[in-house]
């Protein structure tokens, strides 16, 4: 649940546990932004201050030095996103041979930024034999497929007085102005970025309008209703269920009996005109024991009749505001510095400064006109498009009670230099 104080649930015991006269890391936090890292970062360094416990920030998008001259100081606490730290892991100046405590810390946001690969990455380099917590705000069927990956026999403690399950369904409605439907919708689909959804639309006109809008923006969408032919709405249903179609706009009747194992998400963009109607369009989620999530957006009367929704059909419908600007602005900008930061430690060590510093002086000269800033935004563009987050634990791995044995810890050969491979002999 969100505002539980989940830092001082995890950073008290780590406190407890970190023995503050051993040199070396014995505990890590990973988290999805730097903003986080940073604050974590802080209130675990207030926590763990009287017994002297140092606890040292790494994130990606600033210098290196200052970094490794903490890391080389005996941090006994890192926190940080996996972007960098696979950085400083694969160049070895980080060794984590002596964490004993692992935390995911947001593990819903690391999820939906795409930092999957990182993290089973960064558990190759981590001993067997550790303790495992993963903190998030909601507990969708995805973190508990990563909690199955890293933790082995896990208890679950939940918050929430609702109890929401892998099997229910997070509900939530937006008020908005009629005007602004569309646009909120889009900035909606950009925040949430998810796998699939159906759009609900009342009319056949609204899915027309709805399906042209997001297809010249970009959005990988199609639609079903009773305009279209038998084939032509049999083709797009064929195209969602096998995972080639992103979005699909519909009507209530036309949607009637879709049954797709992994839609993550069903829009409303239409109010439903009846207590049954919103069941049911809620239903096309979180079903075959996965979670699923609900949004409506409501304008005008539609707020009296969400209240009487919730009275007939029992069900909490959370108001969430539309993402503003700045915050869909710093989403899709951490969606991006993640993909980046994977593409260049794929590059060969020897390569990544001329490869990057390369291109310095033509990221200057572009981004001093709008023109070119425009030319950097339509590549940024193009680049997501092509590489979309991973956001899903992979089939093959959800019922994995580990992913340890496919790296040993033991095989690895130690590094150099303090806090790099060998432990420092305990002060006592």
């Amino acid at each position: 649940h969100t505002g539980t104080g989940k830092t001082g649930a995890f950073g008290i015991p780590i406190a407890m546990a970190i023995d503050p006269d051993a040199d070396y890391c014995q505990a890590l936090v990973l988290l999805p932004t730097r903003e986080l890292a940073n604050q974590v970062a802080e209130e675990t360094a207030a926590i763990g201050r009287h017994r002297g416990i140092r606890s040292v920030p790494i994130y990606g998008g600033v210098g290196y030095q200052q970094q490794i001259e903490a890391i080389e100081a005996g941090a006994h606490l890192i926190v940080g996103t996996p972007g960098r730290i696979l950085d400083h892991l694969g160049s070895g100046r980080l060794d984590f041979s002596g964490v004993r405590i692992l935390i995911f810390d947001e593990a819903d946001e690391m999820l939906s930024l795409g930092f999957w690969p990182d993290m089973r990455e960064i558990a190759k380099y981590l001993p067997e034999k550790r303790q495992a917590c993963l903190f998030s705000a909601t507990i969708p069927e995805r973190v508990r497929s990563l909690s199955r990956v890293f933790l082995t026999d896990p208890l679950y403690v939940s918050l929430s007085e609702d109890q929401i399950g892998p099997q229910e369904i997070e509900h939530f409605y937006m008020v908005t102005t009629a005007q602004e439907k569309d646009a909120n919708l889009v900035r909606i689909l950009e925040y949430e970025d998810p796998d699939s959804a159906i759009i609900f639309c009342n009319t056949r006109s609204d899915v027309r309008y709805v399906t042209s809008y997001l297809q010249r923006r970009g959005f990988d969408a199609d639609q079903i209703s009773g305009d279209l032919s038998q084939a032509a709405r049999e083709q797009a249903m064929d195209r969602i269920k096998k995972g080639n179609l992103r979005f699909l706009v519909a009507t209530d009747v036309a949607a009637r009996g879709i049954d797709i194992s992994d839609l993550s998400h069903v829009i409303g963009y239409s109010a439903p005109e009846s207590p049954e109607v919103y069941v049911h369009r809620t239903g096309r989620t979180g079903r075959t024991g996965k979670a699923g999530v609900a949004i409506s957006l409501v304008s005008g009367l539609d707020i009296g009749n969400f209240r009487y929704l919730q009275k007939v059909n029992k069900i909490e419908i959370k108001e969430r505001k539309v993402p503003k600007q700045g915050e869909l602005l710093e989403r899709l900008r951490d969606r991006l510095m993640v993909k980046v930061e994977q593409e260049v430690r794929a590059l060969p060590e020897r390569e990544r400064t001329f490869q990057t510093d390369r291109f310095v002086p033509i990221v200057k000269m572009m981004s001093k006109n709008e023109e070119g800033q425009r030319d950097l935004a339509a590549i940024c563009a193009a680049y997501m498009k092509e590489h979309r987050p991973e956001t899903q634990v992979s089939e093959a791995k959800r019922d994995a009670p580990s992913d340890r044995s496919d790296a040993p810890r033991e095989s690895r050969g130690p590094r150099r230099g303090k806090s790099r491979g060998r432990r420092p002999r305990q002060r006592r």
